[in-house]
């Protein structure tokens, strides 16, 4: 189990101040406070310098002339030292600088560092949801923004809409000394299992049914990890190690082209012969089969980098 404050995860730093206290005077003061920073999202990318490494943020100043076109804006809170301001705007507008760069921040993982990769999910996976919610699913009628953009609200019938995350269980299954890894049709990654958490349904039985599903494993023993947030665009990532009932495995629902029982030795010769493609190392799928690599003495991180030694820095 991880301490929130030695969470691994990129945008799960732990250092921005939410400040709600604020929410309900944000319009009055943060927006125009000099030490404001605004945070750019232009349609649903992030907004960088040319070099894609350093985030575009604004002043009040550079700011101001952005805000009529504004689809939105959001407090997100103290971050280093400064309030912070998600500026929600077209996909296509012009911003100040010679040279920028939209992304998805997958990109930058290895770049930014967790706390502003936290700060820049945030302001998307909110702007994200301004851009959802404009109308009202009760009456149809325009939505406003109400306590410093955590609240859409409908004048017409009074509906009051709040930010939602998804869940989402993502698990690593063991039985012996081997893992369960899977690939998607779409990537030649192998990764844990994950899938949405439906309704009426506890984490617990998610982790069950994701399993069956994808694989025809039967899972005990469930057991929590940690969570990351995962602004694509608003799911909430929950990590769990399970053991395996059984071993014969039946790609049921399309969802993966192949599912394969990996021991340590398999995992070693596939990264070393560069066959084997595994997560990102930020990501809770990696701790998840770190964790349980790492578990005999070995070091998972150490044979990757004695695997790939030009892509270690």
């Amino acid at each position: 189990m991880l301490n929130f404050g030695e969470l691994p995860f990129v945008f799960s730093g732990p250092n921005l101040d939410r400040a709600a206290s604020h929410r309900p005077k944000h319009d009055a003061e943060q927006v125009s406070d000099p030490e404001t920073r605004f945070v750019p999202v232009c349609g649903e990318s992030n907004v960088l310098l040319a070099d894609a490494a350093t985030p575009l943020l604004l002043d009040t100043t550079s700011a101001r002339p952005l805000l009529a076109e504004a689809l939105c804006t959001v407090l997100l809170g103290s971050f280093k030292k400064r309030m912070h301001i998600a500026l929600g705007l077209p996909e296509d507008i012009k911003l100040p600088g010679d040279k920028i760069t939209l992304t998805n921040l997958r990109q930058q993982f290895d770049l930014l560092d967790h706390g502003t990769l936290a700060l820049l999910g945030y302001a998307r996976a909110m702007v994200h949801w301004h851009l959802q919610n404009r109308y009202c699913g009760k009456c149809g009628a325009p939505t406003h923004s109400h306590h410093g953009g955590h609240e859409l609200h409908c004048d017409r019938c009074g509906n009051i809409l709040y930010p939602r995350v998804n869940p989402a269980i993502i698990v690593l299954v063991t039985h012996a000394d081997r893992c369960l890894l899977g690939r998607k049709t779409s990537a030649n990654r192998y990764s844990t299992l994950a899938g949405f958490v439906e309704p009426g349904e506890s984490l617990e039985a998610s982790v069950r049914r994701e399993v069956q599903e994808e694989t025809n494993i039967s899972v005990v023993c469930m057991r929590y990890h940690a969570s990351q947030p995962w602004p694509y665009p608003a799911s909430l990532m929950l990590g769990f190690h399970a053991l395996a009932e059984n071993t014969d495995i039946r790609c049921n629902d399309g969802e993966l082209a192949e599912a394969r029982w990996f021991a340590r030795a398999d995992i070693a010769h596939g990264l070393k012969s560069a066959d084997l493609i595994l997560s990102t190392k930020q990501s809770i799928a990696y701790a998840l089969l770190r964790d349980w690599f790492d578990a005999d003495g070995s070091s998972l991180e150490a044979l990757q980098a004695s695997a790939n030694p030009k892509k270690q820095p």
